[in-house]
């Protein structure tokens, strides 16, 4: 199978953040899940499109988003925040699942930069920053500095 420009990223990832290549993996599967799900729908195709690779990697990381324990704090986001309640809701659970896999909160917050850095760099085009700024509440806090 031809390495596919998500692999690539993958591997830097892996190289840059001190992951194994199965943790940058899910790390990123994840992530691209939790864009899919709450980001604008016509930029994250314009996004998948661009980057190949990146519509079966976030395939592969709805199985540790959906059906995720959100705990108290998350489950009253999740019903009383509204579009940028539940984003944020899932946000917190998905680290708590992260975390069990040996990848933390700041594992994902050095992926991200290196992230939209790659696909910048690739497509010629800033669309990461651009969908993660689609996601209601979360996304302004994704893409600021």
């Amino acid at each position: 199978m031809p390495v596919q420009m998500i692999d690539e990223l993958i591997a830097r990832c892996e190289d840059k953040v001190g992951l194994t290549e199965a943790q940058a993996r899910l790390g990123l599967s994840a992530a691209l899940a939790l864009i899919q799900k709450h980001a604008d729908p016509d930029k994250v195709t314009d996004l998948m499109a661009a980057v190949p690779g990146s519509a079966e990697l976030a395939r592969e990381g709805t199985a540790i988003t959906d059906n995720k324990p959100r705990g108290l704090i998350g489950g009253l986001m999740g019903r009383t925040g509204g579009a940028g309640g539940a984003a944020m809701a899932d946000a917190m659970a998905l680290n708590q699942r992260l975390s069990k896999e040996g990848i933390m909160l700041s594992d994902m917050q050095t992926i991200l930069p290196i992230a939209m850095d790659f696909v910048n760099e690739k497509t010629g085009s800033d669309r990461l920053r651009d969908v993660l700024a689609s996601i209601p509440g979360l996304g302004p806090l994704m893409t600021s500095g």
